[in-house]
């Protein structure tokens, strides 16, 4: 039953127009949205033909929301299932693109590219660009660079390029501007700079491809479903009696469009509702997301402004180091231009007799390690933290995050290797890395059939458990040393006539268990030679059923055997070893296999009580763990515009240190905005620019993981350095802070 504060209480109170609601983590704003829709319906106010239209942020919310809108529907004697719709922004505009293609200037059969393929595209697009321009590189590279002696820079260099024109293409779509839009406005200028040029021309090719797939992607069905609410008043209107009522979520993640669409769907005198957390808006480095859409909501005169500071997930101690973050931020910050980043309302524990309290105070549960330790001593001294708690604590639940998943993936494999259980939610699994390793290094043996090491290795790989059980362990060392030292394979695989090389060994008095483990194993090898001629996806499944038994590892196998199915589509030409490179960036967890995630279905800490889940801050918001280890929060990860501090995106090689994305996408958003001056822009000024929102948005990744504990918060930082180094990262600044303040109140607190 729910029982609402009264917070919660004036926002279930309104019956239209428009109102903007800041809520806090642990706010229960999921449950108020989902309360308020059910009730609305339960007022009678809806046509028969008439719906509320809840937009969310991802897919997972989608079901949780509907889920909750019918246990409320349920309790009002209601049909669970009638009276709304709920759909994430991008959901919302599929539905109008396919529902009116031909205002989307596009026909009833049009396709969705995803993300692989859209990197396919990028990447050759980038990589034809550069061949026919090749003084680029020398206009934006340090001097002393030579990409040909240094395939290493070489290939940051050219993935540097692809993010960049990426995001270019977003932004233009973002910006309603297509090509020709670009070429007309580029026009007006008789000056061209070679990053708008190279941004343009890659946006044209990227086009032309998906026009030819007639193929749009994401950002181009939130592009359409503008146009089309804009280029039809009349449908425009039959969709506002549609859903009258509009209550968005996550609103602080909402991009100039998306706030366009809901702002046309919802009209002048219309009824929408906007729920979100400005300090919780940390996808602006991925997205032309803004939390200023939603401040800027939140102070129109004709806007209801509320909150929902009260909270029930965390315990005072954490309460307080949150809010300590937000008023350190406004008040303190030595830089002002970051002290916006944070704002009010402070987080506000759940009074007496609360359906919801919080976790009893505890001080000690807060840790913020300020020793300096080296990256692997960081690792060591949390997997042995984890390992002792979890052992003392297997009903609680606790998590492990991180700003970057290259950081995850060693802590994955170490707790692994203490034989602690873990759940990811990375791009890949450990599980899913291990399986495309495998897959991987099979792929690589049949397109090399008389490589005895790669033969060797593939041996070794589908036997991991038998070369840790004491009574196999020799018998698969021998096995795997008689392979490697093989000289000529194929006597081995396909023997001719005469003595084979497996008679040789017993002649020789090799064991016969080593025989016949060899020849079980060329039994099997053989089986995947013949289905090479098969079709890539077959061949795959083929080798899993040979491999795997359990359930979980061949739908992971056939997730990879429809991935590389659909590679044959756009590259028709490949071969083994192709496919092979495919797995390893699947293994090396830079792509990540879509529908196979938790985290799309909904993922729930409670289910997972004993594990450790292992999660970037990222995709760890919406959660709670009852303790939470944070790591990596130094000055290279979590900068705050200090003179020692670091940035990703400010490459070594480039000339100057330039943010060559900022430079560019200054110059896009100036060009689009008219400005006669907009390739004259000051150089390294949108660097500049670019570090403070990176700041602002790091030290909202800061309040996001703090927020996520429920009991126990464990705080470290590495310097960055496991063998020393010309430069060590610091303890990031908002970090010294809550670190000194911690230790001064504690005493205080523990009252």
């Amino acid at each position: 039953m729910f029982n609402p504060r009264p917070n919660q209480k004036e926002i279930l109170s309104y019956t239209h127009g428009f109102m903007g609601v800041s809520a806090v983590p642990g706010s229960g704003k999921t449950h108020t949205l989902s309360r308020l829709a059910a009730n609305l319906i339960s007022s009678n106010v809806l046509d028969d033909n008439q719906e509320i239209l809840i937009v969310t942020l991802v897919n997972s919310a989608v079901d949780n929301f509907t889920s909750r809108i019918a246990g409320f529907m349920t309790e009002f004697g209601l049909l669970p299932d009638l009276g709304y719709r709920v759909r994430t922004l991008h959901g919302l505009a599929h539905d109008l693109v396919k529902e009116r293609p031909d205002l989307a200037g596009l026909s009833d059969r049009f396709t969705i590219v995803d993300e692989r393929e859209t990197e396919e595209i990028l990447t050759n697009a980038v990589r034809g660009w550069l061949r026919a321009h090749p003084g680029f590189a020398a206009e934006w590279l340090t001097p002393d660079v030579d990409l040909d002696s240094d395939p290493r820079t070489a290939q940051s260099w050219e993935n540097g390029l692809q993010s960049l024109a990426k995001n270019y293409i977003r932004q233009a779509k973002d910006l309603q501007a297509t090509p020709h839009v670009l070429i007309e406005a580029l026009s007006n200028h008789k000056n061209r700079h070679s990053l708008l040029d190279f941004g343009l021309d890659i946006y044209t090719a990227y086009q032309r491809a998906l026009s030819y797939r007639s193929a749009v992607d994401f950002d181009d069905l939130i592009r359409l479903a503008l146009l089309v609410l804009q280029s039809d008043p009349d449908y425009l209107l039959r969709l506002r009696h549609r859903w009258p009522f509009i209550l968005e979520d996550e609103a602080q993640d909402s991009s100039l469009v998306q706030e366009q669409i809901l702002s046309l769907l919802s009209g002048d005198s219309g009824n929408w509702v906007r729920v979100g957390d400005p300090n919780q808006a940390i996808y602006e480095t991925f997205t032309t997301a803004s939390p200023e859409h939603l401040r800027r909501f939140l102070r129109r005169g004709d806007v209801i402004a509320r909150d929902l500071p009260d909270s029930g997930r965390s315990q005072p101690g954490i309460i307080r180091l949150a809010n300590e973050l937000i008023r350190w931020t406004m008040e303190d910050h030595p830089v002002e231009d970051l002290q916006n980043s944070l704002t009010i309302p402070l987080i506000r524990p759940t009074p007496p007799g609360d359906p919801q309290p919080n976790p009893p105070n505890d001080p000690a549960g807060i840790v913020l390690y300020d020793q300096k330790l080296t990256p692997s001593s960081e690792i060591d001294t949390v997997v042995r933290s984890v390992k002792a708690w979890i052992g003392q604590n297997p009903d609680k639940t606790v998590a492990v995050l991180a700003p970057r998943n290259k950081r995850l993936i060693k802590m994955a494999d170490d707790l692994h290797a203490a034989g602690i259980e873990t759940v990811e939610l990375m791009n890949t699994s450990q599980s899913t890395r291990q399986t495309a390793v495998l897959l991987q290094e099979i792929l690589e043996m049949l397109a090399k059939p008389v490589d005895a090491h790669r033969l060797a290795k593939v041996y070794k790989g589908i036997h991991p458990e038998r070369w840790e059980a004491p009574e196999t362990r020799d018998l698969c060392r021998a096995v795997h040393n008689l392979i490697s030292r093989n000289q000529r394979v194929e006597d081995f695989l396909w023997p001719r006539t005469g003595t084979t090389w497996l008679e040789n060994l017993t002649d020789n008095g090799v064991d016969s268990i080593v025989i016949e483990e060899l020849d079980t194993f060329q039994q099997r090898i053989r089986r995947w030679h013949e289905a090479v001629l098969l079709p890539i996806d077959q061949l795959i499944l083929t080798i899993a059923q040979d491999l795997f038994v359990e359930s979980g590892q061949l739908a992971l196998a056939h997730k990879i055997a429809l991935m590389l199915e659909r590679s044959v589509q756009t590259h028709p030409d490949w071969h083994l070893w192709n496919f092979a490179q495919e797995l390893a960036d699947v293994a090396a967890n830079q792509r990540r296999l879509e529908g196979f995630s938790e985290e799309e279905i909904g993922f729930d800490p409670n289910q997972h009580k004993g594990k450790v889940a292992i999660a970037t801050i990222h995709k760890a918001k919406g959660l709670e763990w009852d303790r939470v280890y944070l790591l990596s929060v130094s000055n290279y990860d979590f900068p705050s515009a200090q003179e020692y501090d670091q940035y990703m995106p400010e490459k070594y090689f480039i000339r100057g240190k330039l943010n060559l994305e900022a430079e560019a996408l200054s110059r896009l958003k100036a060009v689009m905005a008219g400005d006669p001056a907009a390739l004259y822009l000051e150089e390294g000024a949108a660097t500049v620019q670019a570090r403070l929102d990176y700041c602002a948005e790091r030290l909202r990744l800061f309040y996001v993981g703090i927020t996520r504990a429920r009991r126990m918060l464990t705080v470290t930082w590495n310097n960055g350095q496991d063998s020393g180094g010309a430069r060590e990262n610091q303890a990031s600044l908002p970090f010294v802070h809550l670190s000194a303040y911690w230790k001064e109140t504690r005493d205080e607190n523990s009252r």
